[in-house]
């Protein structure tokens, strides 16, 4: 075998920078828990000189305390005028005049605004399933298309995993055109190929593909925006040994990368001056050092919420296995939920 160059070695370990992987209700109403009684009403103080009776002739049954409240004409309670609960005035429960829990309007406690608790086993309020954990899966499958067992739900319990490629729009998914084609306009994972950042895309190389992520040409990525200093590229997989790559289907993404030491690849747009990535995108930023090379990588890569937002069903070819996005908080996306394959 032939023996590799320096060169060669140090361009193989830029690619291991490639950024990617890694309040309770009260019990009662001081309104309505007096009833309106005095004891003493310095209205009708008796050290006062008047020659007012001491008795109201307008009163049937005249009160020493409060002329006011000692009975109610309809008969009703003398401390509430509607005859319910002195606690509180609909009769409802003392802790919640609705009647409901008092945590909040569901029974568990747990969440508000109507919504299930994702993996607790149950499907309540909007989600589409919920099989007891909030992981999505990995498929078993060791080809396309791949399968999922029936309960099997993605992380937020937003979707069914198994329904997704039936060629039926179901809860969760943005699209299913129900063929395994990640490349048109709708993907395996059932998401919008807006051929943007982390859409699908497909690299013709024929040299140093493994070394130089910029060599060759690509398609998939025709409207991703490239801001200034960086540069448009796609992502592959890779079974290179010293920098095995994980990207099902392939990446669409923009990057500036500098090196500095003894036998460095060329530059990648302008590192230092490559600091802002547009709308739905965040700047991962990545060192890696190793024999006696330091090599410093940025990327824009696509926010997310779930792993509905990101190519969960995508299955990698060169791997000859499924692929691995999901959206994660990585070592060097600063807190930042993105879509990335862990492996990488």
């Amino acid at each position: 075998m032939q023996r590799l160059s320096a060169h060669f070695l140090v361009s193989a370990l830029v690619l291991t920078a490639c950024p990617g992987d890694s309040g309770t209700t009260t019990t009662g109403d001081p309104a309505t828990t007096s009833g309106g009684s005095t004891t003493n009403d310095p209205s009708a103080g008796t050290d006062e000189p008047t020659t007012t009776p001491t008795t109201d002739p307008t009163m049937t049954n005249p009160s020493t305390t409060d002329p006011t409240a000692t009975t109610d004409p309809t008969g009703a309670s003398t401390t509430d005028p509607t005859g319910a609960s002195t606690t509180d005035p609909t009769g409802a429960s003392t802790t919640d005049p609705t009647g409901a829990s008092t945590t909040d309007g569901t029974t568990d406690g747990t969440t508000t605004g109507g919504g299930g608790v994702c993996g607790d086993g149950a499907i309540e309020g909007d989600e589409a399933c919920d099989d007891s954990n909030v992981e999505t899966e990995l498929s078993k499958s060791a080809k396309p298309p791949l399968m999922y067992d029936a309960p099997a739900c993605i992380d937020d319990c937003s979707l069914v995993l198994a329904l997704c490629g039936n060629g039926k729009v179901d809860p969760g998914e943005a699209c299913d055109d129900g063929n395994p084609d990640s490349y048109d306009a709708c993907t395996t994972s059932c998401t919008i190929n807006d051929k943007s950042f982390h859409a699908p895309c497909k690299r013709m190389c024929n040299q140093q593909c493994d070394t130089d992520v910029t060599s060759g040409t690509f398609t998939g990525c025709e409207n991703m925006e490239v801001p200034a200093n960086g540069k448009a590229v796609c992502y592959v997989s890779t079974k290179f040994q010293l920098a095995p790559r994980y990207f099902a289907e392939g990446e669409c993404a923009v990057t500036a990368q500098k090196c500095s030491g003894l036998a460095c690849p060329p530059k990648i747009g302008d590192y230092d001056l490559f600091k802002d990535c547009p709308a739905g995108t965040t700047l991962v930023d990545r060192e890696t050092k190793a024999l006696g090379v330091t090599v410093n990588t940025k990327v824009c890569q696509k926010v997310c919420e779930s792993d509905a937002d990101c190519r969960w069903n995508a299955y990698d070819t060169t791997w000859a296995k499924p692929g691995q996005f999901r959206c994660q908080v990585t070592a060097d996306s600063k807190g930042v939920k993105i879509c990335a394959d862990a492996q990488n």
